[in-house]
């Protein structure tokens, strides 16, 4: 399943997945993982939690995003959860179309791999896709 959690720079989008990867550690049977494009929040997070700087991998657009996340569930079977913070900064999605594309591919790697996925974006709660809008956490 993918989750959405979106608002305009500056509305908590990251502090909100923070905490609710924090609160969720100690609730899954898996692994979690954390993925945004710098190291910023790396001591915000409980140690339990995978940290990955997507920077470090010179990752540049939503295809090699795709591989590097189908990597990443390749190499470890136990994943539950992967929390993916400012998208449009780690791919090329700064439109809707681009990003509702990526969305689709997560959703389908989530049926497939039993992993719940959550993402913030950029956009106000009414600039979202209308049949993305059911996945918009709240």
């Amino acid at each position: 399943m993918v989750s959405l959690i979106c608002g305009p720079n500056g509305t908590g989008k990251t502090r909100r997945m923070i905490e609710m990867a924090n609160n969720e550690i100690n609730k899954v049977q898996g692994k979690m993982v954390f993925i945004e494009v710098n190291n910023k929040h790396i001591y915000d997070l409980d140690y339990k939690i995978r940290y990955i700087n997507t920077k470090e991998y010179g990752l540049i657009n939503a295809e090699q995003f795709r591989g590097f996340v189908c990597g990443l569930l390749a190499t470890d079977y136990d994943i539950e959860m992967v929390f993916i913070d400012g998208l449009y900064k780690i791919t090329d999605a700064c439109n809707k179309e681009k990003t509702k594309s990526i969305i689709d591919g997560l959703e389908e790697l989530a049926a497939k791999f039993k992993v719940n996925f959550v993402l913030s974006l950029n956009f106000n709660i009414d600039e979202v896709p209308q049949d993305l809008k059911e996945k918009i956490y709240a």
